[in-house]
């Protein structure tokens, strides 16, 4: 028979989890296009491993137009044991906003902002066949989310 104590121990203990949670499959560069703003766009990610086991992220978006528009961000992203991200973003505007989130299977998603400017999410999700599907949306008013753009990237060779 088995000491209570023993079992007590084995109930509160923190479990191990069963893989090591990382960002580390959408990792590599990635060429993309879809629609941002109600206008075709294109972009890339540059989605790399940084200092100390972070994650770093480079955004570049065209949308073509009058006047074309070109956006570019930084980010750095850091996981922790249980799967939640947290971060900051830098967009070419000067703007910075805090980042958080987590990963569930092959989708990673972030709440970005602040409610006293805007609060909004991306979701990066790994599809089948190597497509990474990115969607990004802001939060209205009422509570609704309004999806402002959604591109699909395949992974740059080489």
């Amino acid at each position: 028979m088995t000491p209570l104590w023993w079992a007590v121990a084995a109930l509160v203990a923190p479990a191990a989890p069963a893989e090591s949670l990382s960002l580390a499959a959408w990792h590599g560069s990635w060429s993309g296009a879809g629609e941002a703003f109600g206008k075709p766009a294109t972009a890339t990610l540059e989605i790399v491993p940084g200092e100390s086991g972070t994650t770093s992220l480079t955004y570049r978006l065209s949308i073509d137009g009058t006047p074309p528009v070109r956006y570019s961000a930084d980010a750095g992203y850091s996981l922790d044991a249980r799967g939640r991200v947290g971060g900051k973003w830098t967009d070419s505007y000067g703007r910075t906003r805090p980042v958080s989130g987590g990963i569930e299977g092959p989708v990673w998603w972030t709440h970005w902002g602040s409610a006293d400017v805007e609060i909004g999410r991306s979701t990066y999700t790994l599809e089948e066949g190597g497509t990474l599907a990115v969607s990004d949306s802001v939060l209205q008013a009422d509570g609704s989310w309004r999806v402002f753009a959604v591109l699909r990237y395949r992974r740059n060779k080489g």
